[in-house]
């Protein structure tokens, strides 16, 4: 309810919910649709113009206004075709591990997943990954990214509160279950306390080399993706601008060829209401910025 509430105070809500081209060519059709009902009643005279009041036009546009505002109410999830390109971005409000789709996992460059100290919060999207499509299992998560990691270039790190080998900035490994794969890319550091890190410049960087890693080995397969570096990552970035930088940096790198399909950007339900989080804002920006 909140985030309805917050959507409907907002200038983009109304831009698109009455003042765009589409709605109002809605209100004219409506409005000629009644016109015309009242030309059919008034020509077998059971309603005759002599009897109509000078204020019929006017509830007519009232109640076509009202019936196009009611049927154009706040949204939770959109998609965009890039024009000329053979993808979509896609935005929307709920679970990220909804549907089929790959996923992108952010974690941290020791790539930890210990969760019975709690390094690792199961409410996190990793800690979910494992509960919910390894039965809490960390050992064989720690087993399938050792593979992708064994061609990466680590260095010890004896202060590190988990693993002691750290890896780069933007490092990715797979790990794969239930016939999707979950692609854990290395984007903040965690301090000896165990909190993680990130920095704005890092965020961009882990997602550019996400893109380029999927690129080279990836099944071109539809992806879903966090509003990495916004919660546990503490960059303080507005939820808002993740989701441009996101949808532009994965455009970006389609431009040297699609390596994927759909790009599905998911925004927690409680993320939404608490951030005031706007789909027809971010709409409005995203079909200028990558047309």
């Amino acid at each position: 309810m909140r985030f309805f509430l917050k959507s409907v105070t907002t200038l983009s809500f109304w831009r698109h919910a009455l003042f765009s081209w589409e709605a109002l060519a809605k209100v004219f059709a409506i409005v000629g649709a009644m016109y015309l009902v009242m030309d059919m009643a008034d020509f077998f005279s059971i309603y005759t113009k002599d009897r109509y009041s000078r204020y019929a036009v006017l509830i007519m546009a009232a109640f076509a206004i009202l019936w196009v505002v009611v049927t154009r109410r706040p949204i939770t999830r959109f998609s965009y075709k890039v024009p000329g390109r053979d993808f979509s971005v896609e935005v929307r409000i709920g679970d990220l591990f909804d549907g089929s789709h790959d996923v992108v996992v952010s974690t941290n460059t020791t790539f930890d997943t210990d969760m019975a100290s709690g390094l690792i919060d199961t409410g996190s999207i990793q800690g979910q990954v494992a509960t919910k499509f390894f039965n809490a299992n960390t050992a064989d998560i720690d087993r399938q990214l050792a593979l992708d990691l064994a061609a990466a270039q680590g260095v010890p790190r004896e202060n590190a509160p988990g693993k002691k080998i750290e890896y780069p900035i933007g490092t990715v490994a797979r790990v794969r279950s239930h016939s999707r794969t979950f692609y854990f890319v290395a984007m903040s550091r965690l301090n000896e306390q165990g909190n993680a890190r990130s920095t704005p410049r890092e965020i961009e960087d882990a997602i550019d080399a996400t893109w380029k890693f999927v690129r080279t080995n990836g099944d071109l397969r539809n992806l879903s993706v966090p509003l990495m570096g916004t919660g546990r990552g503490r960059t303080g970035i507005p939820r808002k601008k993740m989701v441009e930088r996101i949808a532009q940096s994965f455009c970006d790198e389609a431009k040297s060829g699609v390596f994927s399909n759909l790009l599905s950007i998911s925004i927690r339900p409680e993320d939404a209401e608490d951030f005031a989080v706007n789909l027809y804002q971010i709409r409005d920006y995203l079909v200028q910025s990558l047309h």
